[in-house]
């Protein structure tokens, strides 16, 4: 397929909201710049209709950008496509898309452009989000590790945390 009719298909299936249709042309057409836009299609999908990161779930969408962005791992547009459509599928569906970003490569996509693009860049900020997505749903952490450990160890315990409730009537 040439480049301009790939593109206007991705049009077309943003407006029509057709994740499939997106994630179809990706899987036959492993070319760079389709893989671009079939993952900035995804994103695009998923902002103007949050329930569609449901269906990029299900549909094996995650695996899809991964396998894009290791496919291409020198190419920033794809990087930066790649991580914002992860990120904003996590952002929309939460723990489960957090959970398969872990899961089917996401996370490795995702180390792979913070090692190939220098700090500051789009690509590498752009992980950095999505990143952090997986560190507010609890899948990894940043920083030094045994700094960490340290921190947790000189921190006060005092005991179990308990709590006493009281249900009554509401009175009029």
């Amino acid at each position: 397929m040439d480049a301009e009719v790939a593109e206007s298909m991705f049009v077309k299936a943003i407006e029509e909201k057709n994740v499939q249709a997106i994630l179809d042309e990706m899987r036959r057409d492993e070319d760079e710049h389709v893989q671009q836009w079939g993952c900035d299609a995804l994103f695009r999908v998923v902002q103007h209709n949050p329930p569609a990161a449901k269906e990029v779930l299900a549909s094996g969408g995650i695996e899809a950008v991964a396998n894009a962005m290791g496919r291409y791992p020198q190419s920033s547009e794809v990087a930066h496509e790649g991580s914002v459509a992860l990120w904003r599928v996590m952002r929309e569906a939460g723990h489960k898309a957090a959970k398969a970003v872990m899961t089917f490569g996401g996370f490795d996509a995702l180390r792979l452009v913070t090692e190939s693009h220098a700090e500051g860049t789009a690509p590498n900020e752009a992980a950095m989000l999505a990143l952090a997505m997986l560190a507010d749903n609890g899948f990894i952490k940043f920083g030094n590790e045994e700094k960490q450990m340290e921190a947790y160890q000189q921190a006060a315990h005092k005991g179990k945390v308990f709590a006493q409730i009281y249900v009554v009537p509401e009175q009029e």
